[in-house]
């Protein structure tokens, strides 16, 4: 992937995120929705994202997610790749303790920029795939704690920390939805919680606009400095 999608990608999440932040949900087509229900909460091929009229459903005005769908819908029938979008909470319940983008650091007082979101619940709380993909790192790793990360192809990784214990293995296949490990405060962490990012081509961008923004709002009670953490930079 070219440096000027990923540029234009993190634009485009950046015009999603202000949306959200106002309570307004992504849309997708009926059939990626119809889909969607008789899945569960399945990860959303990057064909999903066109309505039937065969135009982006982000609107024919965002001409960055047009190019990136133009790019690796190219790239996967020339590289038979397949690519899956994080399109579901990696945690059912949560309180949410720390946002994206720059923070006071809770250990060294200073600003510094957080790469993720931190997802407070109890030590245990199940830790579910946001999308289908293959198991990178499943081990300890500094900040981090016990880490998972999981590749969903072209570039696009999540990345999961500090938690209590690891439900899969490096190299295994997982599906949007399944079980990778459960809730706790390893690593850099002040307290029980998920730091959750998302990655394009290794560049951190904002997991909200992956979520459901309706419920994402919803868990928005916000109390700093409990469940707070990620690695340091």
């Amino acid at each position: 992937m070219t440096g000027s999608v990923v540029v234009l990608f993190k634009k485009a999440v950046s015009n999603v995120t202000a949306i959200a932040v106002f309570g307004s949900a992504m849309i997708f087509s009926s059939a990626a929705i119809a889909e969607e229900s008789a899945a569960g909460e399945a990860s959303i091929p990057v064909d999903a994202l066109k309505s039937q009229s065969g135009n982006s459903v982000f609107g024919d005005a965002d001409p960055a997610f047009k190019m990136i769908h133009k790019n690796w819908s190219n790239q996967g029938k020339k590289e038979l790749v397949k690519l899956t979008i994080p399109s579901r909470k990696p945690v059912a319940d949560f309180t949410l303790t720390s946002s994206y983008g720059f923070r006071s650091d809770p250990f060294k007082g200073r600003r510094a920029r957080h790469k993720g979101i931190d997802m407070a619940g109890p030590i245990g709380t199940p830790i579910y795939a946001t999308a289908d993909g293959i198991v990178g790192r499943a081990q300890w790793v500094r900040g981090y704690g016990k880490y998972i990360e999981i590749n969903h192809g072209n570039e696009i990784q999540t990345r999961y920390g500090h938690m209590s214990r690891l439900n899969v293995k490096p190299n295994a296949r997982v599906k949007s939805g399944d079980l990778i490990g459960f809730m706790g405060s390893t690593g850099r962490s002040t307290g029980s919680h998920l730091h959750y990012e998302v990655r394009i081509a290794g560049e951190a961008v904002n997991p909200i606009p992956f979520m459901q923004s309706n419920e994402f709002l919803i868990a928005q009670k916000m109390k700093p400095g409990e469940a707070l953490g990620g690695p340091a930079e």
